[in-house]
């Protein structure tokens, strides 16, 4: 009996969790976490643990797969790949090649050969009916770090093991870990927020697993949270608290000048939540030694979620 040890990362979601993974005789004998980690610090999900579940399970496709008369058959590599060319050829020749959907879902970016290659063989394609995981959850920070920082895969990221005070807008990271963050147990790291005197403050229509254990929680009106955000920073301005900002920072006078309407009083009933309740969470934020404010789905798939981001 053989047994070796290997050190990988879990390709499930953007954790990125680190696995010690044993196989003996060519097989997984077991999945634990990687203690040294410096990333996920020994953490582990039920997701990585069911790696081993995924690759021994005897309904896993192995090789490709082709539709017949007589039910579906396998096929060798070359005869698939031929076969996909010469249906994509015939469909776009017939029909243009906007007849052609293509859906990308989340794996893709855990995949070199689909990250790397994927958009090249699409252009050639030239079909404008592309959907993805993208599309059903984060366009709109997106176009936000488009129109902020000049690209789109330019997101902020909070930075959770640091910051003081963390709002979290629309999403319920003690249950998802917390996408578009890349923090590996949330539970833990947020222990460690409050053991440094931090605060987490929880915007969401529903009471949510994260929502009982912040320190504050408010139940917003479903569409509302942009107009929660501008009279945030309405109060901020009117009661001086945007002072000494960097200088790289432009359009702050512009900013001042398209809030000036939007006051907590103006949103409150809109929102759902109290006028002084929302000057307080700006006041606080302000204040902080270090503040993030990071909405999340929740926010981003809704009329308003370019705003909201933005």
């Amino acid at each position: 009996m053989t047994t070796t040890t290997h050190y990988r990362a879990c390709n499930l979601c953007e954790a990125i969790c680190g696995l010690e993974i044993q196989v003996t005789n060519g097989q997984i004998s077991s999945i634990k976490p990687d203690k040294n980690d410096p990333f996920s610090q020994g953490h582990i999900c039920p997701k990585g643990v069911a790696l081993q579940d995924l690759q021994n399970d005897p309904d896993r496709l192995r090789k490709p797969m082709q539709r017949t008369a007589d039910g579906w058959q396998e096929i060798d590599w070359d005869s698939a790949f031929d076969l996909v060319v010469a249906k994509l050829s015939a469909i776009t020749e017939q029909h243009g090649v906007d007849a052609v959907g293509v859906y990308f879902g989340n794996p893709n970016v855990h995949n070199y050969g689909s990250l790397t290659h994927a958009n090249a063989f699409l252009g050639h394609i030239k079909t404008k009916n592309r959907f993805s995981a993208t599309s059903v959850d984060q366009l709109p920070h997106q176009l936000a770090a488009l129109k902020l920082f000049g690209h789109q895969t330019m997101v902020p990221i909070p930075d959770i093991d640091r910051c003081q005070y963390f709002l979290a807008m629309g999403y319920n990271p003690m249950a998802s870990n917390g996408s578009l963050m890349t923090v590996p147990n949330f539970p833990g790291r947020l222990k460690a927020l409050k053991k440094r005197g931090g605060k987490l403050i929880v915007i969401d229509p529903r009471r949510s697993e994260t929502a009982n254990v912040a320190d504050e929680y408010h139940a917003i009106r479903p569409g509302y949270d942009a107009a929660l955000l501008l009279a945030m920073i309405n109060t901020i301005f009117a009661e001086g608290l945007a002072a000494d900002l960097p200088d790289y920072i432009r359009g702050i006078t512009e900013l001042e000048q398209a809030v000036a309407a939007i006051t907590a009083e103006a949103v409150a009933d809109h929102c759902g939540i109290a006028a002084d309740t929302i000057r307080q969470m700006a006041r606080d934020f302000a204040a902080a030694d270090g503040a993030v404010c990071h909405p999340r789905m929740g926010c981003s798939t809704q009329e308003f979620g370019g705003i909201t981001l933005w």
